[in-house]
């Protein structure tokens, strides 16, 4: 691997969920470069959560939707990374646009995936590992750096918030009714592009009662504004009064959120992975993906999942009955977070006594 770098630039994948699995990839690429400045470009919905990585000293924020966007955005966003002179890019996105950038950008050293004909952009190219991939995609990351040289250890993905994201949340929640150290469940029932992915607001709602009975507190929704109607759902058919949050916190507000709550259940979705990533006690529920690929890092988290003859299929919209998901009970869910509460508590009593 190349040396003397002392100023480095890491594409981040696109999606939520993607730039947490990369977080152990870039704590490896850090433990071999400890004095070099780490800047990561990161699409406007991404980019916060990297303020939570300690293995990042700066951000880029990448508008892709806005002055980024085209012709003419593809020269500003080239103009804006000539500017730092970085020695070294890695991509961890396979899009043909980000190494053409990196290139047009006059970055020396410029690695990443030889896919979506880009290999002659790069100066370092490894090929892709095919699909399935038969494990975690945070593995994905992992195996770029390795095959470029760059030792890797056990996967780490952990988030780490500043005292201003969980102010944030304290004061979002507060302002929504929370009563300082009333327990919170967390409920988010959606998925960014997939219905497939999504259990039912009715059991989610049932869920949400019984869990909120059982720690004495209150639930919390979370969903993005697309995902309204999905909450809106939910609270109609909820017995309890929730803190309805849709459409209402940034990406440094949800995460803040998701740290404060004693367990949190969800699909398989960006959130899931902040939320494992915080070591907050996560539910997913699973059905046309495969959580061996795509399910949450760390001990406090739990899948739930019936075996159905068509699963992982990997649509986002189910071209049949949706059985994977209608065989998820709410007994299911609700016990294996009794579970996950009951480890917690454990856990708690023991950091108490020592």
């Amino acid at each position: 691997m190349v040396g003397d770098i002392k100023s480095i630039l890491v594409y981040s994948p696109s999606w939520l969920g993607d730039a947490v699995m990369s977080l152990a990839a870039l704590r490896s690429l850090r433990a071999y470069y400890p004095d070099a400045r780490i800047t990561v470009l990161a699409r406007s919905w991404v980019v916060d959560l990297y303020k939570a990585c300690e293995a990042v000293d700066d951000t880029l924020e990448y508008d892709h939707r806005g002055v980024h966007k085209g012709p003419l955005g593809f020269l500003r966003l080239v103009a804006l990374l000539r500017e730092p002179k970085f020695d070294l890019a890695l991509l961890f996105p396979n899009a043909f646009r980000a190494a053409a950038v990196v290139w047009a950008a006059r970055i020396p050293k410029r690695l990443g995936y030889g896919t979506d004909g880009r290999t002659s952009f790069l100066t370092g190219a490894t090929p892709p590992a095919p699909r399935p991939f038969g494990r975690h995609q945070v593995y994905y990351y992992l195996d770029l750096l390795r095959d470029l040289g760059i030792p890797t250890g056990a996967p780490d993905n952990r988030l780490q918030l500043t005292t201003e994201m969980k102010e944030k949340a304290h004061d979002l929640l507060t302002r929504n009714g929370w009563k300082d150290r009333q327990p919170l469940v967390g409920i988010h029932p959606g998925a960014t592009g997939s219905s497939a992915k999504r259990w039912f607001p009715a059991r989610y709602a049932e869920v949400g009662d019984r869990l909120a009975d059982l720690v004495e507190g209150r639930v919390v929704l979370l969903g993005g504004p697309q995902e309204q109607a999905l909450t809106e759902e939910i609270l109609d058919s909820m017995r309890t009064s929730p803190i309805d949050l849709s459409g209402q916190t940034s990406l440094e507000e949800l995460m803040g959120v998701l740290d404060t709550f004693a367990v949190f259940v969800t699909n398989d979705s960006g959130p899931m992975h902040i939320s494992a990533a915080l070591g907050t006690p996560t539910v997913a529920v699973f059905g046309p993906t495969d959580e061996r690929e795509t399910g949450p890092i760390g001990q406090g988290s739990g899948i739930v999942r019936q075996e159905v003859h068509c699963s992982p299929c990997l649509f986002k919209e189910c071209p049949t009955d949706h059985r994977c998901m209608l065989e998820v009970g709410v007994d299911d869910v609700v016990q294996r977070a009794t579970e996950l509460l009951g480890k917690k508590t454990k856990s708690a009593a023991r950091e108490a006594v020592s």
